[in-house]
């Protein structure tokens, strides 16, 4: 921004030159009360289209479940506050964060952080309380939902789009020929929901019925333990003519507790049994089975669109409130064959 503008600021808003020139910097050391007589100038004479690519936040306040602090209690999570974290590297920002439960949080701390950090912006990660919702749209602060649902449309969010990944993985299985398919999914969460309501909608596509008694196994948790317990259970009560063909797992931790029970039942993938990871994040089950077939959530990108949803709510205050999608990819590897109407698996 050119000089001419910085003085107009300053005359308009009473402020120095220096102190204007800092704030549209993305500099900090300022006081809010200043930044947002600034930024609110910037857009009355129309130039906050000239500072989409500096990063007019100093301070945001990052709140998730604990386990996400922890990559090898939930890569998914881990990985897009890593994207957070890329993309204010290159700015003045500090990112401060704190545990919260994700249907039942503790209102107090909530309002406590965002008041005492000086927080000028909040990401609420995988955070489904709706009071919590309720309390960040009010606050008067740029706030971002990762991977979750404001039913009151009042905050900006980006998720994965899980129906669509949910349909990409059945579409690509019943493609392949399979149609005895067992969908391992933990559906704690109506995002996870989502995928399951794809993975019906791609039966539907090809004109299968959706049985959930053959098609469907549910954890209650994403727990590797209790997804191979699960699966053991499963195969074990499942006469071998009536055995699926492939599992469709949903989640790193569902995809590594279905390879335990497969390789402890003596089941080779994809010999025996087809295996697919949908919606798994990127990349950790690629660097520890790369011939395995996956789609992958873009986890960084999260993160990073996330800090682009809240510059631009910075400067476009009354635009629409945005629910951006991030579409998952498949890798085609080696752990989804065609299967044979002759092959009862386990049976060789």
């Amino acid at each position: 921004m050119g000089k001419l503008k910085i003085k107009e600021i300053s005359l308009r808003t009473g402020l120095s030159f220096s102190t204007v020139s800092r704030v549209l910097a993305g500099k900090s050391n300022t006081s809010q009360q200043a930044r947002d007589k600034i930024l609110a100038c910037a857009r009355e004479i129309g130039v906050a289209e000239t500072l989409s690519n500096r990063l007019l936040i100093n301070h945001i306040m990052l709140f998730a479940p604990n386990r996400a602090f922890y990559a090898r209690r939930d890569h998914f999570y881990y990985e897009v506050i890593q994207g957070v974290q890329e993309a204010i590297a290159p700015h003045d920002v500090q990112l401060h964060s704190c545990a919260l439960e994700e249907q039942h949080a503790d209102v107090p701390l909530f309002l406590e952080k965002i008041t005492a950090s000086g927080a000028q912006a909040i990401i609420l990660l995988g955070i489904d309380d709706p009071v919590v919702h309720k309390l960040a749209a009010s606050v008067g602060r740029p706030c971002v939902l990762i991977n979750s649902l404001d039913h009151e449309m009042a905050l900006d969010s980006v998720s994965p789009d899980h129906r669509a990944i949910g349909f990409r993985g059945a579409h690509y299985l019943l493609e392949q020929g399979h149609h005895r398919i067992l969908s391992l999914l933990c559906l704690r969460r109506e995002t996870l929901m989502a995928q399951l309501e794809g993975i019906k909608s791609a039966f539907r596509h090809h004109h299968c019925p959706f049985d959930e008694e053959h098609h469907l196994l549910v954890t209650q948790n994403f727990c590797e333990k209790e997804a191979q317990e699960a699966v053991r259970g499963y195969f074990a009560a499942c006469p071998p003519s009536q055995r699926p063909s492939v599992l469709l797992c949903g989640g790193s931790q569902l995809v590594n507790g279905a390879m335990a029970a497969l390789k402890a039942l003596g089941l080779r993938v994809p010999q025996d049994v087809s295996l697919l990871g949908s919606g798994v994040s990127h990349p950790p089950l690629t660097a520890l089975a790369p011939w395995l077939t996956t789609l992958h959530v873009p986890c960084r990108a999260l993160g990073v669109e996330a800090v682009n949803l809240l510059q631009n709510r910075l400067t476009h205050p009354d635009a629409p409130v945005f629910n951006l999608m991030l579409q998952g990819k498949l890798g085609r590897h080696y752990s989804v064959a065609h299967p044979s109407p002759f092959h009862v698996p386990g049976l060789g």
